[in-house]
């Protein structure tokens, strides 16, 4: 019986951290207007929306994977995504806009860099393409192009940094553990005869 109670305890710690997707939907599509700090508790700085009906056949409208909404780099500029609470960046899709370009991304905490992407990340017009960094405790998020021209972002997917949080490879070998035990205690069980 210890033993079994040992081990839900333990099962229960791997529950995984619930990442957020942010998907632009909720905001007013406007070619002019900035996303407003604070949306969705973050800081976004050269970020803008606008619906997948405004260019027809661009990039805009063929990187839609929620319902109507894009986030773009407003201007054609870098973006710049910030909680000063720190985050986990998962990724997000990304289209170009008008023609082929390259995207790279950088992640920093309290101005030190902590991550770059070794690699640019080719984008077209034609389809999103799913970039996932899996970047864990940043607080800032640096989008940068190759073209200077607009790209359109879609399912921004992020969670929050809880202090101390076990890294996945930890969490993973807890439900390890749990399993093991359980097993284990299921197998020392004697028989019972009815």
């Amino acid at each position: 019986m210890k033993h079994t109670i040992l081990s839900f305890l333990l099962a229960a710690c791997c529950v995984s951290a619930h990442a957020d997707v942010i998907g632009f939907d909720d905001l007013a599509s406007s070619e002019t207007a900035v996303i407003a700090d604070g949306y969705a508790g973050f800081n976004w700085t050269g970020a803008g929306v606008i619906g997948a009906d405004a260019y027809p056949d661009s990039g805009f409208a063929n990187g839609v994977v929620s319902a109507a909404n894009v986030a773009f780099n407003h201007g054609g500029g870098t973006v710049t995504i910030s909680n000063a609470a720190g985050f986990d960046f998962i990724g997000a899709f990304f289209t170009s806009a008008w023609y082929e370009q390259e995207l790279s991304f950088e992640g920093s905490r309290a101005g030190q860099l902590l991550f770059a992407t070794d690699v640019s990340y080719g984008i077209d017009t034609f389809a999103p393409q799913w970039i996932e960094l899996g970047w864990r405790g940043i607080d800032t998020l640096t989008i940068y192009n190759s073209s200077g021209t607009q790209w359109a972002m879609d399912a921004f997917t992020a969670s929050a940094t809880a202090p101390n949080t076990v890294p996945e490879p930890g969490t993973l070998a807890l439900c390890g553990i749990a399993a093991a035990g359980w097993l284990a205690a299921r197998r020392r069980r004697p028989l019972q005869r009815v």
